[in-house]
């Protein structure tokens, strides 16, 4: 028997708001009472069964199938539970996501994981502006959790980040990092500069590409000159993230020296950004601000 599925049966003629359309709130109503549940559209409220097929299966998973890229807060306040989609995404992806395991075989678009709070969360394609980064009206980001990005990322990138650990496949744009306050984030492709502009706390972790340094720049604006430290925390860590990453990233041993950058310091800030190789070139840049 298949999962419980929702299936989009029309384009809404604008955005819907789908959060609190998640597997533990759906786990124990029926198919009937699923149809009824109410979502936000841009004018009123609209029934589910307006916009979405729902077909009944088992409850061990909810699953989405179609393109979602007009609905907003998808997996907004999941607690626990798996929940999967086939196809893209729109705005503020798992925003007070607090548990459970959320799989998105599409894109997303701008503020996913920002209010995220724990669980997982992995996006198969690109993502825009503000990824774990502060949302609309809010002074924090993403608060806790895992979220893995196996595309590219837009603009500003942790922006304000709280806590939690960001991975990205692909390349980041500009400012990510800027003004996080604590949190990992762990860049296997290129990354934009600037970044890390009024970096609190934190870690931004730079892996080697294949072809090409992580970044153009062996000096940072704001932050220390690049010095080799051994880290008791880094293979730790990398063990941790290995399953996450592209095999390629991580066919080395776990090291236990980086190099290592300090800052913001022109902010006062106490974060690091952190090399597992040393092939960086010299390049100017002025700093980003969020």
């Amino acid at each position: 028997m298949n999962s419980l599925t929702i299936r989009p049966t029309r384009e809404h003629p604008s955005r819907l708001n789908l959060r609190g359309i998640v597997p533990n709130r759906v786990l124990e109503m029926s198919v009937s009472e699923i149809q009824n549940l109410t979502i936000d559209g841009d004018l009123r409220p609209e029934r589910l069964d307006n916009w979405f097929e729902v077909v009944d299966g088992n409850r061990d998973r909810l699953v989405a199938e179609g393109d979602l890229s007009h609905c907003d807060g998808v997996a907004g306040d999941m607690r626990d539970g798996i929940f999967e989609i086939h196809g893209a995404v729109g705005d503020q992806l798992a925003t007070g996501m607090s548990g459970g395991r959320l799989i998105v075989h599409g894109s997303a678009g701008r503020f996913a994981g920002s209010g995220l709070r724990g669980g997982y969360v992995e996006i198969a394609g690109d993502v825009g502006e503000y990824a774990a980064g502060a949302g609309p009206g809010k002074e924090r980001g993403m608060s806790g959790g895992m979220m893995l990005i196996r595309g590219s990322c837009g603009r500003w990138l942790a922006s304000r980040m709280r806590r939690g650990i960001v991975m990205v496949d692909g390349d980041i744009d500009q400012g990510c990092a800027s003004r996080m306050l604590a949190g990992t984030v762990v860049a296997c492709g290129r990354v934009a500069l600037p970044m890390a502009a009024g970096l609190s706390r934190g870690t931004l972790l730079l892996l080697e590409p294949r072809d090409e340094p992580a970044v153009d720049a062996e000096r940072i604006p704001g932050f220390t000159l690049p010095e080799p430290t051994e880290l008791s925390f880094l293979p730790i860590l990398l063990r941790d993230i290995a399953q996450y990453l592209p095999r390629p990233k991580l066919a080395h041993a776990f090291p236990r020296v980086a190099m290592r950058s300090l800052g913001d310091r022109a902010d006062g800030g106490y974060g690091e950004i952190l090399w597992t190789e040393q092939k960086q070139t010299v390049g100017n840049s002025a700093m980003a601000h969020a």
